[in-house]
This record gives C-alpha cells, sequence and structure tokens, in this order.
C-alpha cells in the first residue's frame, strides 16, 4: 500500500490544511482503520483556530471506517470488520494524532463495532457525544447507568427523578436524551425527562421521551419547567454558555443537586443556586491518558478508561431488541460534498470556533448551497 497518505493538520494563521504525511502503522493492542466518514465537532474548529501544542498535528476527533490491519496482541478485530472511535485530535499540548485523514489509529478496547444497519455516516456521529453524554450522567451526576461498568452508585431518593436537558437538539443534547430514556428506578419506572430546544425541534425531542420541551428563548421558561417537573433532579447543559448554567440552576428541587456542564470557562459562575453544583469534566479522560487541557494537567484516569471501555462495548453489542443497530439512534446526518479539504471552508465555518450562541441562525451568503444552512439538529459529516 503507499506509504503516504492525505490528512488534514494544524497550519500557521489559525488553520488546517490537507498534507500527505506518513500511514501509521498499529502498535501493540492497536487497529489500523481505512477511514470512511468523519463528523464535525466544535473542538476540531476551536483548536484548528486556537492550537495547541506544535502544528502540523492531524485534527479531528470522530471516524469510522474499516478495519485495515491489527497489530500485535489484537483479538476481537479483524481486518474488514466496521468500526468507529474517537480520537483526541490536536485538542490538547499532548501530542495525540486526530482521525481527519485516510488512515487512522484506535486502541483496540476503545473502539466500536458497527452493527450492521448503521451507516458509516452515522456512525461517526457516535463517539465524542455519546461518551460525552453517558459521563456527564452516569459519572458526574452519579445516575446509574444501564450498563455494566466500574461506577456503582446509589438508587435516586424519589422514584420519580426528573432530568433537565438544556440545548437538547444538539449533538450531545440528543445522545443525552436517548441514553436518559433507558433509565428506570428500582421500582421500574422512567426517569421524567425535560429539554429545552428552539420550537422547530420540540416534536421530535417528545417523541424521543421527553415529557416536555421548553423554549429556551422564552422569558418564562425556568418558571415553566419548575411548575410542570416540580423541580428537577439532575441537569445536563449542553452549551454550557454564558448564563444556561445559572439559569438551569434556578429550575432544581429546594434540596439542590448537580449540573453536568461541558465547559470549564464560557458559563458565568455568578448567580448559581445555592445547593446547586456544576461538575466539569473533559471527554478526552476517557482515553485513560495524561494530558494538558484547558491550561491544566489532567492526569490519567483507569476508572475513567475502564467506563469508557464498558460504554463502547455496550454500544457495540447492539440494541436488545435488534442486534443490527445500536442501543441508541446515532444523531441526525447532513452529509457535506467534498472531502478533507473542504472541511476548513464549509464545516468550520458553519460550527464556529468558540460558542454556539454566535453560531448563524440565518442562512449565510452561501445559503444557495443547501449544505451551507444553518447547523441545527444535525451532525456535519464528510466522506473520506
Amino acid at each position: 500500500m503507499a506509504r503516504t497518505m492525505q490528512a488534514l493538520v494544524t497550519a500557521p494563521n489559525k488553520t488546517a490544511v490537507v498534507a500527505d504525511i506518513a500511514v501509521p502503522e498499529p502498535g501493540h493492542n492497536e487497529i489500523r482503520v481505512k477511514v470512511h466518514s468523519v463528523a464535525l465537532n466544535l473542538v476540531d474548529a476551536r483548536y484548528t483556530q486556537y492550537p495547541l501544542g506544535e502544528l502540523g498535528r492531524v485534527v479531528g476527533s470522530d471516524i469510522s471506517g474499516v478495519v485495515d490491519k491489527v497489530g500485535a496482541g489484537v483479538t476481537g478485530w479483524q481486518v474488514g470488520d466496521r468500526v468507529a472511535g474517537l480520537l483526541q485530535g490536536a485538542t490538547s499540548v499532548t501530542p495525540h494524532p486526530g482521525g481527519f485523514a485516510e488512515y487512522a489509529i484506535l486502541e483496540q478496547d476503545l473502539a466500536i463495532h458497527v452493527p450492521a444497519r448503521i451507516t458509516f455516516d452515522e456512525a461517526a456521529t457516535v463517539p465524542l457525544c455519546a461518551l460525552t453524554a453517558a459521563q456527564a450522567l452516569f459519572i458526574r451526576l452519579e445516575i446509574p447507568a444501564p450498563f455494566p461498568n466500574p461506577y456503582t452508585f446509589a438508587p435516586p431518593a424519589t422514584d420519580a427523578p426528573s432530568v433537565l436537558v438544556y440545548s437538547a437538539a444538539t449533538s450531545l443534547g440528543l445522545y443525552t436524551i436517548e441514553l436518559a430514556s433507558l433509565l428506570r428506578t428500582p421500582s421500574g419506572k422512567p426517569y421524567r425527562i425535560f429539554a429545552t430546544a428552539s420550537p422547530k425541534h420540540h416534536a421530535k425531542l417528545l417523541a424521543l421521551g421527553a415529557e416536555a420541551v421548553f423554549d429556551y428563548r422564552s422569558p418564562t421558561w425556568v418558571e415553566d419547567v419548575r411548575k410542570v417537573s416540580g423541580g428537577i433532579s439532575y441537569a445536563v447543559d449542553c452549551i454550557s454558555e454564558n448564563e444556561s448554567t445559572a439559569l438551569i440552576s434556578q429550575t432544581f428541587v429546594e434540596s439542590g443537586g448537580k449540573i453536568a456542564v461541558i465547559r470549564s470557562k464560557d458559563w458565568d459562575k455568578g448567580g448559581i443556586s445555592e445547593g446547586v453544583t456544576p461538575l466539569y469534566g473533559a471527554v478526552w479522560q476517557g482515553l485513560g491518558h495524561e494530558l494538558i487541557y484547558n491550561d491544566a494537567t489532567l492526569p490519567a484516569s483507569p476508572s475513567w478508561r475502564a467506563f469508557s471501555v464498558a460504554f463502547y462495548k455496550f454500544l457495540s453489542a447492539g440494541s436488545a431488541k435488534d442486534r443490527s443497530l445500536f442501543p441508541i439512534s446515532p444523531n441526525p446526518v447532513r452529509l457535506m460534498p467534498g472531502g478533507l479539504a473542504e472541511i476548513v471552508s464549509d464545516a468550520f465555518m458553519l460550527i464556529g470556533a468558540y460558542k454556539v450562541v454566535d453560531r448563524p441562525v440565518e442562512a449565510t451568503s452561501e445559503g444557495a448551497k443547501e449544505w451551507m444552512n444553518p447547523v441545527s439538529g444535525v451532525i456535519l459529516v464528510y466522506r473520506v
């Protein structure tokens, strides 16, 4: 095979370019993937525009494709297997390569078997945001998970626990609702799920399992959530920007609770209701390696890595009702034209490099191109 491949790498002037680099070789317990599809996340654009570490690093987090080569010690994977996985592509000072390339390397136990009826495009949307949602619910919020894993938490004190998913039509929000809909109390009752989103997404979120959905632009949404729910027990802030976390804290029961936030710095620290604790965690901790991220050194966490292995095993097993599908539905896909060379000019412009609230909500000057409409309720995917 060729000794070089095309990859999207960080470059001067806060951008990324397609370059020819060496094809990586799988090491012990690693598999090499011939990449078919890549899915875009905000972190991919952010750390291209605000690079960490040396330039020339492969960007990109979410991939899917086919196993092309297995390293020594690999069991359970064969050449030709369909696979998806998460890489920490240029998102920290720690020099881990990403996946926006023709080939990528995954650790064998942190790779997801893709069921037969899931497309590569759909599978690419799963690894990062689904794991982020699982960490939020089943590690930081300490909700007992619906699959075996290293963490054991006491069941909720109430038999009708309520979960609020803020910005539920985002990729993270959709996976959070999908996972929360699997939860049951010891008596077998489902958790009550509440969500915020633009009105155009309400019907979809109700169909996914939300009991009620509220327009986050409404001046009364906080009061409305408290009135309908009787007070929130757990919350996931899927954007964690500006006043979002403080407003969420006002929806809680009097005894307070925990909010899982996805950013460490971008939400206002003032105004958090007494008894409510925001908890931050970086999804990369689930890969089990020490990393320098957001000006801090995050030590390797064997328990977080073991959780990731357990969660990806849960996904790989497929749905109990149909093993040819995942137990949760992949995000809706907007398939973008072109390949690696169009990611910066098109996708990064659409998703932005910093805050979700700053994304365009109206068609851009490129709006005549259907794929350049504002991003809402979908994840952008390219084929390599």
